[in-house]
């Protein structure tokens, strides 16, 4: 194979396209990586939250059992690896506010499936005076948060000798797909596998599968008297990453004009902010993105119905951060083996 001729051409670097990159990778293929940098990409601007219930509708996050202990020791392994921490394991304390909510929660936490989640009491006393006055805290475990840039630059870093990357955008007109292998100027590859986020609703060859693309905004703030040891939800989230810095979000908007940061959002975040917290703070940042997410909740895998050399790895919404890990693994095997693709995450089912 030429130094031009790849396995395998991944067009976008975000969480699903380098987790997806370093598993082909281990796997001793040839990787060519076409993305361009956007500080306003889903990866850069997600909060990185891991979260085994789902709280408006209180109930188990889909696959949870499965995907979050195998996302937690597939990026603690890579933590060895890099020889950097980016994976924080902590706590979730869902605040409530209301006796219907208290009850509802009361009920699910009652569930056999749901037991293990709620295993400890909540440290409520530390919060008394800082937030809003609340009925209870609900404390859940095999929560945690990451720090995505951080990790795909680690990952890049880590694969400087196994892919070759070129920051450009992709231009679908430059793509010519053969029988048995696709050329994108002057590359040759054997196989095309998009990873690109939102765009791949704008993208020909994938604009036919039901994208719901939703921006969300993000702000950082410094709040010197919150305590920083565990995550906050409770209409809106509060994430600490450390020296008084916290997260917090995000908005939900189904009909926007661009990926910039809106004062309308902006307020929306400060408003449920200071309606929240009873102490002061102070705004470092704001941030927004758009999400790649789907209608039916269950992310896009697998090869296009007209050409048999092109893929997509895509779809992961807001939780992308317990799903790549196991499904990029699976989509892996589902390449190299020719294993059977999960029938509620392969694209199948929409042909």
């Amino acid at each position: 194979m030429s130094s031009s001729e790849y396995d395998y051409l991944i067009v976008g670097y975000g969480l699903a396209g380098s987790v997806l990159s370093y598993q082909l990778a281990n796997r001793g293929k040839k990787i060519l990586i076409i993305d361009a940098f956007n500080l306003n990409s889903s990866s850069q601007v997600a909060a990185g939250l891991v979260n085994p219930v789902t709280g408006r509708r209180v109930v188990k996050s889909w696959m949870a059992d499965i995907l979050i202990p195998f996302a937690e020791e597939f990026y603690q392994r890579l933590e060895k690896e890099f020889s950097e921490s980016f994976y924080y394991r902590m706590d979730v304390l869902e605040v409530i506010h209301t006796i219907k909510d208290l009850n509802e929660w009361t009920s699910r936490m009652g569930e056999i499936e749901m037991k293990k989640y709620f295993t400890k009491e909540a440290p409520e006393d530390l919060y008394i005076n800082k937030i809003i006055e609340f009925k209870k805290m609900i404390r859940i475990s095999s929560s945690a948060w990451m720090n995505i840039p951080l990790f795909i630059d680690l990952c890049k870093r880590k694969l400087k000798d196994s892919i070759h990357f070129v920051e450009r955008e992709f231009e679908t007109s430059k793509l010519k797909i053969e029988n048995d292998f696709i050329t994108y100027d002057n590359f040759k590859c054997k196989r095309i596998i998009f990873c690109e986020g939102y765009k791949s609703f704008q993208n020909p060859l994938w604009n036919w599968l039901p994208f719901v693309p939703a921006k969300g905004e993000i702000l950082l703030i410094e709040c010197k008297k919150l305590p920083e040891n565990y995550i906050l939800l409770g209409g809106i989230f509060l994430i600490p990453i450390g020296n008084h810095k916290f997260r917090v979000g995000s908005t939900y908007e189904w009909n926007f004009k661009n990926d910039l940061p809106s004062e309308d959002g902006k307020l929306k975040l400060f408003t449920l902010l200071n309606n929240f917290l009873k102490i002061p703070f102070s705004i470092i940042e704001h941030r927004s993105g758009i999400r790649p997410t789907v209608k039916d909740r269950r992310p896009f895998l697998g090869q296009h119905p007209d050409y048999g050399n092109v893929y997509i790895f895509n779809g992961m919404g807001t939780k992308g951060v317990q799903l790549v890990p196991y499904f990029g693994d699976h989509f892996v095997n589902f390449l190299i083996k020719n294993e059977k693709l999960n029938s509620e995450i392969n694209i199948n089912r929409f042909v």
